[in-house]
């Protein structure tokens, strides 16, 4: 057993010392989507929206590499794409957009190696994320901030309930494929799924407050909290203590795009074989 660990230490420290490790510099365009409240019966097909972002890749051996990113994603939400009639009766709807500062680790499943004309390496990915968002819901052409309006009777009807703070944090995790065109660009594929540990990205998570009362308080954020009334031309009972979403579950949202990145070479201070320098337009062999 000794001489196997020891023989697996001299392979783990071979890769690295035998590696020239580099930097990338790349971006990302896509889409994003997400599961909640809003949306638990699966992603909806009609609430695909835009993502892009920035990163910068640490490659630290063939097989570990790891990864700063800044990204901006849009989600969104609708009751009127469920299954369920009842949910449809609910009526509520949100978007917001993201903005997630995260870091991973990924973990090639191939050797990577540029030099070696390694073509591509498909990767596993995990990490930490903190995010910011802002869910806002539209009503009579106008949007609405909602997260301000406590429209579960957060801080308002609710005193012992408190608003939610509009940062949060997640878990970073997915798969990937990156593939080297020449020996300075890569392009890649990115699918990534964030847990989060909030359960408010659509605003949506308790009960129903007094909407009674809720009305003598702030009627907009009244009218916002239960939208119901707006499918019908007769009088709705009072919801009160009824259940508005599911607190049992935090959301989920997910961003998935295609890369482009460059590899940083020796002209700017980075370890690299002369032979791939490109910067001067010669190639310069050893």
């Amino acid at each position: 057993m000794k001489k196997l660990c020891l023989l697996a230490s001299f392979f783990y420290l071979f890769s690295f010392n035998s590696f020239a490790q580099y930097y990338e510099a790349g971006v990302m365009i896509g889409s994003s989507n997400y599961l909640g409240d809003i949306s638990s019966e699966g992603l909806a097909p009609t609430e695909y929206n835009w993502s892009y972002g920035v990163f910068g890749r640490y490659n630290l051996s063939r097989y570990v590499a790891f990864k700063g990113s800044l990204t901006k994603a849009t989600i969104s939400g609708s009751d009127n794409n469920s299954r369920n009639s009842d949910l449809r009766d609910r009526n509520l709807s949100f978007k917001t957009s993201i903005v997630e500062l995260a870091v991973t680790n990924e973990f090639h499943l191939t050797p990577l190696e540029i030099r070696a004309k390694k073509f591509s390496t498909p990767y596993v990915f995990a990490g930490i994320s903190a995010f910011h968002f802002n869910p806002k819901a539209e009503m009579n052409g106008e949007w609405y901030n909602l997260q301000p309006l406590g429209t579960e009777g957060q801080g308002r009807l609710n005193r012992t309930l408190d608003k939610y703070k509009r940062w949060s944090v997640a878990i970073p995790f997915g798969f990937g494929i990156k593939i080297n065109l020449t020996d300075k660009i890569n392009i890649g594929f990115e699918a990534g799924a964030r847990k989060t540990i909030t359960d408010y990205l659509d605003d949506v998570s308790n009960r129903y407050p007094d909407i009674v009362a809720f009305e003598s308080v702030d009627p907009i954020a009244a009218q916002l909290a239960y939208r119901t009334p707006e499918l019908y031309d007769y009088p709705m009972e009072n919801p009160q203590g009824d259940m508005r979403g599911n607190p049992n579950d935090q959301d989920w949202f997910f961003v998935g795009g295609v890369t482009v990145s460059i590899n940083l070479t020796d002209r700017q201070g980075l370890e690299w074989d002369k032979k791939y320098k490109r910067f001067d337009g010669m190639t310069i062999e050893k």
